[in-house]
């Protein structure tokens, strides 16, 4: 037969012992928790990466043969030529060739340079690669000209700041990549530089605004629909470098 007096002593043992059970869980819950939120804000938001120029890539400067008569009059050259580049997106060209005032303002750059050359001068050893690199040189700031901000075409406004080329953007010898340089804009004090040149103070209606580069040449903005609060930098430059132009197909009537 049991004894009253010890099971009397067992019950009064037992809730203390679950309590201590509660208090060590709850105080481990607790703990967890509180190094939860101190490691959240402990380590500090990564930044984005940099983009890189990564290539070479290869692919056609037009999606269709160019034909155009050489100086002679009589003579006709149909071309189609490749282009080894550089860019930040192995598909950036083949997106250049679907814009219709690239692809217009390319052919009327191949047609003026091909109309002046005689047949020697696109067949010649010597004076076939000359052609080449003309053609380089005219079509490297159309294939990749500059862009503001996030805009994915170049005659279009960043995203964010409102900022877009000025009129004589298409003109300007700033060749710069689009990771290296910013445009700093502050509108609130109206003030604009790039790359930690000259200020230039402006009104706020200026559709053709010149900021120096800082190593004589300018980039020229478009202030007119600039956000009325926006302070901060806009990155501006182009999506990647030409190498050569190489021959994919040629003939020669």
């Amino acid at each position: 037969m049991s004894d009253p007096k010890k099971d009397e002593k067992k019950d009064d043992k037992a809730p203390a012992k679950s309590k201590g059970k509660l208090l060590a869980i709850g105080g481990t819950v607790t703990g967890l928790a509180l190094a939860f939120v101190a490691a959240t804000f402990a380590v500090p938001a990564k930044e984005a990466p940099t983009p890189e120029l990564a290539g070479p890539y290869v692919g056609p400067i037009t999606p269709n043969k160019v034909q155009v008569n050489l100086s002679d009059g009589r003579t006709y050259l149909v071309l189609q030529l490749n282009l080894l580049h550089d860019a930040y997106a192995p598909d950036y060209l083949s997106k250049r060739a679907e814009d219709a005032v690239c692809q217009a303002e390319i052919r009327d750059a191949l047609v003026t340079i091909a109309s002046a050359k005689s047949r020697s001068d696109v067949t010649d050893k010597v004076n076939k690669p000359v052609f080449l690199e003309e053609v380089r040189h005219a079509i490297e700031p159309l294939v990749f000209p500059v862009h503001f901000g996030d805009a994915a075409d170049p005659m279009s406004a960043d995203s964010i700041s409102k900022i877009a080329p000025g009129d004589s953007m298409q003109s300007s010898q700033f060749r710069g990549l689009h990771a290296d340089h910013t445009l700093r804009i502050d509108a609130l004090q109206k003030l604009a530089t790039f790359d930690g040149g000259a200020e230039v103070r402006f009104k706020g209606d200026e559709q053709n605004l010149e900021v120096p580069c800082g190593d004589g040449t300018s980039i020229w903005i478009d202030v007119t629909s600039l956000e009325p609060t926006f302070q901060g930098e806009v990155h501006v430059g182009v999506m990647g470098r030409t190498r050569r132009v190489l021959w994919n197909e040629v003939l020669l009537q």
